[in-house]
C-alpha cells in the first residue's frame, strides 16, 4: 500500500482529485448558500449555526457531506501521504502519519454531522474533540506537503539547470 501511495501516478491522481473535490465544494456551498460545520468545533458556535439553517440547507449539507466529503480525506490524504512517502526517505512515514490521522479523524467528523444535521445534537460535544484534531493533522500533513512540493520542484528544476 505505501508503494502504491508514493507512486508518482498516484501522488497525481489523488492530487487531481483532491483538487476537483475543493472546487466542488466551492461551487455546492456557493450554489445552496451554505455555511457549513466543517471547521467548527465549539457546541455552541454549532448549535447557532444549526439554528440559523434553513430545512433545505441542512438537507444540502447532509448530501454535500455524504457526496463530497467522504471521498475528499481519502484524496487528499493519499496525495498528502504520498508525496511525504515519496520525498521524504525513511522519515516520509512518520511524516505520513498526520495525513493518515487527518483521514481517519475527517471520516468520523463526517458521520457525526450526518447525525447531527438529522437532529442528534447529543453528538455535536464528540464532534467538538474530532474536528481540532482533524484540524491540526490536516494543516501539519498539508505543510509537510508542501515541502515535499519545494523539494520535488528544486529536484526537478535544479537538474534542468545542470544539464
Amino acid at each position: 500500500m505505501l508503494e502504491y501511495l508514493k507512486n508518482g501516478r498516484t501522488i497525481t491522481q489523488s492530487g487531481l482529485v483532491f483538487l476537483g473535490l475543493t472546487i466542488a465544494f466551492a461551487v455546492w456551498i456557493q450554489v445552496y448558500d451554505l455555511s457549513i460545520l466543517d471547521e467548527m468545533s465549539d457546541p455552541d458556535e454549532i448549535r447557532a449555526r444549526l439554528a440559523a439553517m434553513s430545512p433545505a440547507q441542512k438537507t444540502s449539507h447532509w448530501w454535500m457531506t455524504l457526496l463530497l466529503d467522504y471521498a475528499y480525506p481519502l484524496a487528499y490524504g493519499s496525495f498528502f501521504a504520498g508525496l511525504s512517502l515519496r520525498f521524504f526517505g525513511k522519515v516520509g512515514l512518520l511524516l505520513a502519519i498526520q495525513a493518515f490521522i487527518s483521514i481517519t479523524a475527517d471520516m468520523i467528523e463526517n458521520t457525526l454531522q450526518l447525525f447531527i444535521l438529522t437532529g442528534h445534537l447529543e453528538l455535536i460535544e464528540i464532534k467538538s474533540v474530532v474536528t481540532p484534531i482533524k484540524l491540526v493533522t490536516f494543516l501539519s500533513a498539508a505543510l509537510i506537503a508542501l515541502i515535499a512540493l519545494i523539494i520535488a520542484a528544486v529536484r526537478r528544476f535544479g537538474r534542468k539547470r545542470e544539464a
